[in-house]
């Protein structure tokens, strides 16, 4: 039976806190991607005593110009992972664009058995998989332990990263099933780039959004989020809410947007288009919105294959890798 203690916000660089989540053996759910920080967290367990296997996604974009190189490089980084993890590896191919039902039933292989203890590296992971996987893992009860782990990349490229976006949706799992009526709230996650979510922007201008700003994403992070803030709300009205909050901090994320619900008894769409940790907030607080809210997103079909580079490192001169700890011991921390 699974419990929750919402009041408890277990987060922090991962040498810090799986020590303290305790667990000793992970079942790790990895990515294959062209991002060279899809390999950070595999390779962080590489020295662990851990005996479990492991599964790592190779997601397929539909075939485009940059086809052939991408599945190069992400042939050269699932080499890394399987080395890393002394080939205890399940290789899980699948569509960009698969259905709903296709994630869950991946989902449900890998929660396939009882007290299960789940690492899931959400670094180069689509947002149209992970939020739905982790909704889907914290409501299976063969879950003992879950923690989603984030690695920051060095920096992105310059000029555009994604083409040919899908037109905007309900992101799989997070559809509104009930309308409130009247306006709805956009909470909009501000990242660098809008997709082509234009016209749906343009339906919330003169409606007050409200924007999630990670602060501080540092330079050039910093001049790129807010030339996208000002192309989402060129006539900034004076009383637009701007939420700053650390690009990692999601616990503060997921309870800020979890007051919104509290504020509006109209429907909710949430939009994100930042941080991954901002983005999981969204899905993390979406329960907690009724079903009133929606998780919009333009999915792109394209993405340049440097798209990121490198691997952040910390002070101590290891990987930046960000960790989040959402059940413990079947007890819910969300």
């Amino acid at each position: 039976m699974t419990t929750s203690a919402a009041n408890i916000r277990p987060w922090g660089d991962i040498d810090w806190i799986l020590p303290k989540v305790g667990v000793r053996q992970w079942k790790g759910l990895f990515c294959a991607s062209f991002e060279p920080r899809c390999t950070a967290v595999a390779e962080w367990l590489s020295d662990k005593e851990n005996t479990q296997e492991h599964y790592c996604l190779k997601i397929s974009d539909p075939d485009n110009r940059f086809t052939a190189e991408i599945n190069k490089i992400i042939k050269t980084h699932e080499g890394k992972i399987a080395k890393s993890l002394t080939n205890r590896l399940e290789i899980i191919e699948a569509s960009l664009l698969s259905e709903a039902s296709v994630w869950n039933r991946i989902i449900s292989n890998v929660a396939s058995e009882p007290q299960s203890s789940i690492l899931i590296d959400i670094s180069s992971l689509p947002k149209r998989f992970f939020l739905f996987a982790i909704k889907r893992l914290l409501a299976n009860q063969n879950v003992k332990d879950l923690v989603v782990c984030y690695t920051r990349p060095e920096g992105y490229k310059e000029g555009q990263l994604t083409e040919d976006a899908e037109p905007p949706a309900a992101l799989p799992g997070f559809s509104r099933i009930e309308s409130a009526g009247g306006d709805s709230t956009a909470v909009i996650s501000v990242g660098y780039m809008a997709f082509n979510l234009a016209e749906l922007l343009e339906q919330h201008r003169g409606k007050s959004p409200k924007f999630l700003f990670p602060f501080p994403p540092g330079s050039p992070g910093f001049r790129r989020s807010w030339a996208l803030l000002h192309e989402l709300a060129p006539n900034l009205e004076y009383q637009t809410e701007i939420k700053r909050i650390h690009a990692m901090d999601m616990f503060a994320a997921l309870d800020w947007i979890i007051s919104i619900g509290k504020e509006t008894a109209h429907n909710i769409d949430l939009i994100p288009l930042g941080p991954k940790p901002h983005a999981l907030a969204m899905a993390l607080a979406f329960p907690a919105l009724g079903n009133r809210a929606e998780i919009i997103y333009s999915q792109p079909r394209l993405y340049h294959p440097d798209y990121s580079h490198g691997i952040l490192k910390n002070p101590l001169g290891k990987p930046d890798i960000t960790t989040y700890c959402l059940k413990r011991n079947h007890t819910n921390f969300v």
